[in-house]
């Protein structure tokens, strides 16, 4: 029997041949999508793979082969390093002291516990009698410890099993840190360390005579985390991601240093590998280009800082390439965004309903109805829309490619909380570019949307009375120059054009206070004092000449065209998305730089590097794993060609007729 169907459930088919006016409109739209992937635009931008291959058989690759740096010396440097970490006595001493701690009972922790708390105790008390300079937190803090120690000596279990059986332990070691959870579980049971449980409470009790116990737990686990980021890089990059937009600048620049060390020393022993694309040489040419700007610049000692954190946090990108290699590792770095955009988001909601905000950089007397421009952990408000803006994109292909209506709910009140918190920045230029990004990434997730987007552009006239008023009046302020803020960028701008007159082939050197020198000279009467340009493309051209500015056009380009031909390949449609998310917030913070200039922050910098990194993972990664998929699929596409050449030539034609 033949089941009814069910009139609501209706694919977007049955509705274009029911209306009368949405037919006329997919007609549109498949016309526009054909023409576009057909034109030599379209080519251009998918032709990525035959660049790459060019590349890895080209002159670099021949001279590569003829040098033999890679058998002469990597090869040979690799096999010693690797032997004398395997066969080091300290680093098998340190694994075998590991093994014993996790594999302790609870009881033995919570005896070291008593006794730290002990002596912390006994410290305090001492430092309270003689110099007076005592806190009370340190007191709490041994109260704390007391009562965990009392939780935990009498307990039988070992570290290894509670490790294992607590939900929290487990999802943040083997869930997001990546950890073998096998490892643990082999583990032997250690007994019989009760006196050296004691002597190293007692030694670490009496080290808060000179160290508040706070900072001795911080040590402690610092050097766990250390270790952990040595044994698994990938872990730290999750880290960096997650941290970038709280951590301080110099704290983000040590994190990356020895995140970059870690790597180099698994390369080195052979336990991870380093792959070189196309894209990936335009990244290294354009450091080349900040390196060379850096060192010949108008004042070198003011460029030495940016150009060493520039340089710094752009290996995060090859960092991100080169370890998040498996789709478990890219869901725990996209995770690990979101979760730092929603508590930063968060934050700024906060400041926005709860506390005074700041009214520094908007126009009061033009603006009156805005109460002020949230900053949360940005420390300004274009900052910290700009941070989010990279982000949305990722929120909505997380609602778009989830299959349950849970994980559509959650992706859809993380999506909210940004959207909410990038509206209280008041950041047009944000707005803006976050529109730019939404369209082209639903424009390439379905051309569909072509034709809600054709049809939906009878609703533009209906927006004022849908939008409020204070949203409204911000957003068509653009382009305005009676907005001080729209004047003062553009002042800038005709000062700044006047310096490339002067520096357009070398520039003047990298960094904002080498512009502060140098701008002065060239600008309007009453805009002498500007950080920076207020355009990212003006910046770099100003920086680092015109070869660096071409060098950073290439990039762009080679980007896009990395990620449109991934996302014409015929793989999986979550992965496409994924990509095309990621594409799409660079694209929007890109947008923002032609009124911004968006690399001023180097928090923000670090965290557009790593997203690009993680654009290019998710290409490289799912078109590893679907190596045969693409092989078939060119199979397929070289067949298809040869029938059609073959059918079209003469001799065809006549014995088909």
């Amino acid at each position: 029997m033949k089941p009814k169907n069910n009139p609501s459930k209706r694919s977007f088919s049955d509705y274009v041949s029911q209306s009368l006016i949405l037919p006329f409109f997919y007609r549109i739209a498949v016309f526009l999508y054909r023409s576009m992937r057909e034109s030599a635009v379209g080519r251009f931008f998918c032709s990525y793979d035959r660049e790459n291959a060019a590349m890895k058989s080209g002159i670099l690759a021949r001279l590569r082969e003829r040098l033999r740096l890679s058998d002469r010396i990597l090869r040979p440097l690799r096999f010693a390093v690797a032997s004398q970490f395997d066969n080091s006595a300290i680093l098998n001493l340190l694994r075998a002291c590991l093994d014993r701690l996790a594999g302790m009972s609870l009881g033995t922790y919570g005896l070291s516990c008593l006794f730290f708390s002990l002596f912390s105790s006994i410290m305090y008390v001492l430092r309270h009698m003689t110099d007076k300079t005592t806190s009370s937190a340190d007191l709490v803090i041994a109260a704390a410890v007391l009562l965990i120690g009392i939780c935990l000596v009498a307990s039988h279990s070992h570290l290894s099993d509670a490790l294992c059986q607590s939900r929290l332990t487990a999802f943040f070691l083997f869930r997001i840190c990546g950890v073998n959870e096998e490892y643990f579980r082999r583990l032997p049971h250690t007994h019989g360390a009760t006196l050296a449980a004691a002597l190293v409470g007692s030694l670490f009790g009496c080290v808060t005579a000179v160290i508040s116990p706070l900072f001795v737990f911080i040590g402690l686990i610092g050097i766990l985390a250390a270790f952990l980021v040595y044994k698994i890089p990938e872990a730290g990059v999750v880290a960096v991601l997650f941290l970038a937009p709280f951590l301080p600048t110099m704290v983000l620049v040590a994190l990356m240093m020895f995140l970059i060390a870690c790597f180099f020393v698994k390369y080195l022993r052979g336990k991870r590998t380093v792959r070189v694309g196309w894209l990936d040489l335009t990244v290294i040419l354009f450091m080349a280009a900040m390196l060379f700007a850096g060192l010949f610049s108008a004042s070198p000692a003011d460029s030495v800082y940016p150009v060493m954190v520039f340089l710094c946090f752009m290996c995060g990108y090859f960092l991100v390439v080169n370890l998040i290699r498996s789709a478990e590792w890219i869901d725990r770095c996209l995770w690990a965004v979101l979760s730092s955009a929603v508590l930063v988001a968060l934050y700024g909601i906060y400041q926005n309903f709860f506390t005074v905000v700041d009214t520094t950089w908007q126009d009061t007397e033009m603006f009156s109805d805005i109460s002020g421009r949230v900053v949360s952990t940005l420390e300004n408000p274009n900052v910290l829309a700009e941070y989010l803006i990279m982000i949305l994109p990722v929120a909505l292909a997380g609602f778009l490619i989830s299959p349950k209506a849970s994980q559509k709910l959650c992706y859809l009140f993380v999506g909210g909380i940004l959207g909410a918190c990038l509206i209280f920045t008041w950041s047009r230029g944000a707005w803006l570019g976050l529109l730019i990004a939404v369209m082209v990434f639903l424009l390439m997730y379905s051309k569909k949307v072509m034709v809600v987007g054709l049809f939906g552009v009878l609703a533009v006239p209906f927006l004022p009375f849908v939008l409020p008023d204070s949203i409204l009046n911000r957003f068509l302020s653009i382009g305005n120059l009676g907005d001080t803020s729209t004047s003062y960028r553009v002042h800038i701008w005709e000062g700044v054009l006047s310096m490339l007159g002067d520096h357009f082939l070398g520039g003047i050197g990298v960094g904002t206070e080498v512009f502060g020198e140098v701008y002065p000279r060239y600008a309007l009467s009453g805009i002498e004092s500007a950080p920076h340009s207020h355009n990212l493309y003006l910046q770099i051209l100003v920086e680092t000449g015109i070869l660096g500015f071409a060098l950073f056009l290439v990039f762009l380009f080679t980007f896009a065209k990395r990620n449109f031909t991934f996302y014409a390949k015929p793989l999986p449609q979550r992965e496409r998305v994924l990509s095309a998310a990621l594409f799409c917030g660079i694209l929007a913070v890109l947008a923002q730089g032609m009124t911004d200039y968006i690399w001023y922050n180097y928090r923000v910098f670090l965290v557009f590097w790593l997203l690009i990194g993680l654009c290019h993972a998710v290409c490289r990664t799912t078109e590893s794993d679907n190596r045969d998929l693409l092989r078939r699929a060119e199979h397929d596409r070289t067949a298809a060609e040869a029938a059609e050449l073959d059918l079209s030539s003469p001799q065809r034609k006549r014995s088909t007729k």
